[in-house]
């Protein structure tokens, strides 16, 4: 068994992460000392934090890495998985850069609708 310190350092997560991931129901500890409270891990548990740690670092929700390992992560699923992903953060991306554009586009005239002159 591995303590919460040598399970987070191990994982390089902080240990306020794995109670947040204990409390949600992602990952629960192999053991919980019912006097102390103290929470123990057993090293086969260090895949799934790999993919919780590799999923959170691709944009998923707690829910959805839930949803995605309970049912069994193939290869193909999280293929399938990551392109709808990749899609999501393209449109979040075309959003963001819109306001980018206008003020492109507003530097490029003065207040008064003349177009700006670099000297």
């Amino acid at each position: 068994m591995l303590s919460i310190g040598m399970f987070a350092q191990i994982g390089q997560v902080t240990h306020r992460m794995l109670r947040h991931w204990d409390t949600a129901g992602l990952l629960t500890p192999a053991h919980v000392d019912p006097y102390s409270g103290y929470r123990s891990y057993d090293p086969s548990q260090l895949q799934r934090l790999h993919q919780i740690v590799a999923l959170r670092d691709l944009g998923f929700g707690l829910e959805e890495i839930s949803l995605i390992l309970d049912q069994g992560a193939t290869a193909g699923k999280i293929a399938e998985l990551l392109h709808i992903r990749q899609a999501q953060v393209e449109a979040e991306h075309r959003l963001a850069t819109q306001p980018l554009g206008r003020c492109a586009a507003a530097s490029a005239t003065d207040l008064q609708g003349e177009p700006h002159v670099a000297h």
